[in-house]
Parts: C-alpha cells; sequence; structure tokens
C-alpha cells in the first residue's frame, strides 16, 4: 500500500511540474504574441508616417518659393515627431529593427536639409549677423568677463540658428531665442557655448576644445568631428561620430551612440541654472530615465567585452559644479 502511494506521489509532483511548464510556455508565447502584435502595428503606423513626410517631400518642387520655408518648418516637424514615436516605442522594438527605423528617420532627416540647401540656398561663409537685444544687467555682467564678446547669432532660417566659425569666444544664448529651434554650433575653436533652454535639436559639428553647457533638447543631439570637448546635455537620442577625447555629461532617455569615436567618456548630467526645472518640464523628457552609462557602439560588435571607444569619466575627474564655466574661455 505504501509502495503504491509513493508511486502515485511521484506522479503527482511530476503533472504539477509537467503543468508549471506548460503554464510558463504558455505566458511566454502570449508575452512575444503581444510583442509581436505591439511591432506589427508600430511597423504599419511607422509605414503611414514616413510616407506622408515623403510626400511633403515629394511637393517641394512644385510650391511658390514664399512657402517653402513654412513647409520645410512643417516637414521637420514631422520628422522629429516620427523620430521620438520610434524612441518610446523601444521598450518592445527588438535592437536590430530600432536601429532600421532610426536609420529610415534619419535618411528622411538628411533628405529635407538637403532638399532645402537646393530650394532655399543658404549664403556660403557669409552667415548674417544677428544682435540678440541685451538687458542691461547681461551688458553688466558682459563687460565684466574679458573675453566675452557681444551675443551675436548666425541664423540661417526661422528655425535653424546657431554659431559658426569663431575662435575664443564666450556664446550664450536663453530660451526666448533657443526654443524649440534647430540650433547648430559648428567650426568653433576655444570657445564656451551656454544654452540655457529648451531645443529642438542640438547640432554640434567640428568643435575643438570647446565647452558645451545645454539645457534639454526635445528629440536628438548630434555630435560630429568634435575634439577635446566637455559637453553637457539632456536630450531623448544622442548620436555621435568621428569624435576623440570628449567628455559627455549626459541625460539620454534612449540609449546613445556612437559611431567613429575615440576615448569618449560619459558621466551623469549634473547643469544647474535658474529655469532648468521648468525647461525640463517644457521638453517633456523623463527625468527618471538616463541611460548616460549605456552607449552603443557601432565600431563594436562583441557582446560580451566592453567596447574600448568609450568608458565612464571616474567620479574624481568630474567636473561637480559648472557655475563658473559659463563665463570664462577654454584655455
Amino acid at each position: 500500500m505504501s509502495d503504491r502511494n509513493s508511486v502515485l506521489e511521484r506522479l503527482s509532483r511530476r503533472d504539477a511540474q509537467r503543468l508549471e511548464k506548460l503554464q510558463k510556455a504558455h505566458k511566454a508565447r502570449e508575452e512575444v504574441d503581444a510583442s509581436n502584435e505591439n511591432e506589427d502595428f508600430f511597423s504599419g503606423a511607422f509605414k503611414i508616417r514616413s510616407e506622408y513626410i515623403e510626400q511633403l517631400l515629394s511637393q517641394i518642387p512644385t510650391l511658390e518659393t514664399s512657402v517653402l520655408t513654412a513647409h520645410f518648418d512643417n516637414i521637420k516637424r514631422e520628422v522629429n515627431e516620427l523620430q521620438k514615436y520610434v524612441v518610446t516605442s523601444s521598450f518592445f522594438l527588438k535592437e536590430f529593427n530600432m536601429r532600421k527605423y532610426l536609420g529610415i528617420v534619419q535618411n528622411l532627416q538628411s533628405k529635407c536639409y538637403e532638399l532645402e540647401d537646393q530650394y532655399v540656398p543658404r549664403k556660403k561663409f557669409g552667415f548674417t549677423r544677428k544682435k540678440i537685444p541685451k538687458s542691461d544687467n547681461q551688458k553688466h555682467n558682459l563687460d565684466e568677463h574679458d573675453g566675452v564678446d557681444k551675443i551675436d547669432s548666425n541664423k540661417w532660417d526661422d528655425k535653424l540658428f546657431g554659431f559658426d566659425s569663431l575662435e575664443g569666444k564666450v556664446l550664450l544664448l536663453e530660451n526666448d531665442v533657443l526654443f524649440q529651434r534647430d540650433v547648430t554650433m559648428r567650426n568653433l575653436k576655444n570657445c564656451t557655448i551656454g544654452l540655457k533652454g529648451v531645443m529642438g535639436t542640438l547640432h554640434l559639428t567640428n568643435l575643438d576644445n570647446c565647452i558645451v553647457l545645454s539645457g534639454p533638447v526635445t528629440s536628438s543631439v548630434f555630435i560630429e568631428k568634435c575634439t577635446n570637448c566637455k559637453i553637457v546635455t539632456a536630450c531623448q537620442q544622442l548620436r555621435m561620430h568621428t569624435s576623440t577625447k570628449c567628455d559627455i555629461y549626459l541625460h539620454v532617455t534612449s540609449k546613445g551612440i556612437v559611431e567613429d569615436c575615440m576615448e569618449i567618456r560619459t558621466a551623469p548630467y549634473n547643469l544647474r541654472y535658474e529655469d532648468l526645472e521648468k525647461h525640463f518640464n517644457m521638453s517633456s523628457l523623463d527625468k527618471n530615465n538616463n541611460n548616460w552609462d549605456n552607449l552603443d557602439d557601432f565600431n563594436w560588435l562583441a557582446p560580451d567585452v566592453p567596447s574600448p571607444n568609450w568608458s565612464i569619466l571616474d567620479v574624481k575627474g568630474r567636473v561637480n559644479d559648472w557655475s563658473e564655466w559659463w563665463s570664462k574661455i577654454p584655455l
């Protein structure tokens, strides 16, 4: 009788284990199906939105010159929204597909700027200088610091805006001129750039020994050909190319991307200024989600070995207080 009970007990345990395995398999299958459904829906929605942008781009040759600026602004907004849609869907997108979709967005953005250069050409090397009015307090503060220049902006159009080809300057812009603009800094050497505001995108190209102190960027920060810079920025997406010996104090809500870079070091975003909290709220960036220490190196494919091209900046080597850096030229 005892042998029979023992056999029944073993069978019961075996059945219970089998049932548990079946339940786990069923649950896993449901999760995969849900993920596939999410990705299928995303794929369809992405296709509709990207085709709409393509349609807007195809209309450009047929439009009057007087409406082109507004039309390009609309395309840029649509591209930024599509990029935001991809980034906020990263929790269920496979990494390969995430890269594919971001690549499509990047191509649409590049096509937009190429067509803009063609149909609304900018003057080569002749950027107009538009002085931004300063209050008496600002003028007084500027006079107190040697080397702090008047705040001139190189203004390319109503949305794209920034500084170009300067050396040894302190360049400061506030939210009233920055808000949701595409901001570009390029060909700068030994400059400090202070951006106290909310930007749509931020492009940093060919900066040498510069300090960039940036408020939140609603969508993307693009860094290219920068050397020996300190960059403090908060954004939804970071893309960094062909840059060397840069320290990035970063808040990024998706996984940042580096490519063809060397000696990049990261630390958490630690900028402070009076309206920063308000600007974060205006940008809709998630302050609780920061991937500053989780970059994806497109030149390093070994999954189990850390990339040698970027590392975490040692705590002892970090700048903890930027308050004195806003007004001094890098040595």
